[in-house]
């Protein structure tokens, strides 16, 4: 997306994505399936978090749409881990498959749109000073 800081945070967010995806298909036992849940939710929060102060502080105009779709993204986080706590063991893998799905969609459009928002911020600041 041309942002090192939030290519980073993608780039952690598919390394954990594997972790998961390892701890479910290696028959991992439900503490170690939770722990990469939790740690896969926890980076995936921050990095929204991370994205949508980066937004709010360039006045992107796609700030409400983007933040929406990390709604939809934060809701199935929690239905799945949840789910998975109260016994459903295919909820680990179910959302591995949404954030597949959601990620593709997400990163090719969204966040291509929010990265040029904020460089180009970046630079009408830089030629203003």
């Amino acid at each position: 997306m041309f942002l090192p800081e939030v290519d980073a945070e993608h780039r952690e967010i598919f390394r954990l994505a594997a972790e998961l995806q390892h701890a479910v298909s290696s028959g991992a036992d439900k503490s170690g399936v939770l722990a990469a849940m939790e740690s896969l939710a926890g980076v995936i929060e921050e990095h929204f978090t991370h994205e949508e102060r980066l937004m709010r502080a360039a006045s992107c105009p796609s700030y409400e749409w983007h933040r929406k779709q990390h709604s939809t993204a934060r809701k199935q986080m929690r239905r799945s881990r949840a789910g998975f706590i109260a016994g459903d063991t295919a909820a680990p893998g179910d959302f591995l498959e949404f954030l597949s799905r959601w990620l593709k969609d997400h990163l090719g459009l969204t966040d291509r749109m929010m990265s040029a928002q904020v460089r180009n911020h970046a630079r009408v600041r830089a030629a203003v000073s």
